[in-house]
């Protein structure tokens, strides 16, 4: 969202790992339901007059410009991202992201202070702000 959305925090952060990917610094992996993420986050933009659809629909057919490799999860893995979820209290979809940067042998770059807190000292966790 941070590249989508004016206003967010870490901006800046959060363009220099765009640039980073787009110069193949750094490859980018996210579980494949991101999209949903991502479109339901705008969606709620839309509702709170954050931004228009017609430009939240454009965003999201811009969004493989990003070169984020999506991925989908097995039934196997799935349960790996339960045993991480409630390892640290964490919703499924937040474990998802952490089992797949463990998976790649990656760290995980995050705005998600209650993740990042909960991730540290237990997987390769990186807060946006901290991204330099």
């Amino acid at each position: 969202m941070k590249w989508l959305l004016p206003g967010e925090s870490y901006q800046e952060n959060a363009d220099r790992l765009k640039e980073d990917i787009k110069y193949s610094k750094t490859e980018m992996f996210a579980p494949s339901f991101m999209t949903q993420e991502v479109a339901n986050a705008l969606w709620a933009a839309i509702k709170l007059g954050r931004i228009t659809q017609e430009d939240a629909q454009k965003a999201l057919s811009n969004s493989d410009e990003l070169q984020i490799n999506l991925y989908d999860f097995n039934w196997t893995e799935a349960s790996g991202e339960l045993a991480i979820a409630c390892r640290l209290d964490l919703t499924i979809y937040d474990a998802a992201y952490l089992f797949l940067s463990e998976k790649m042998n990656s760290q995980l770059i995050t705005a998600d202070d209650k993740m990042c807190k909960k991730a540290k000292g237990h997987f390769k966790v990186l807060h946006l702000k901290d991204y330099v």
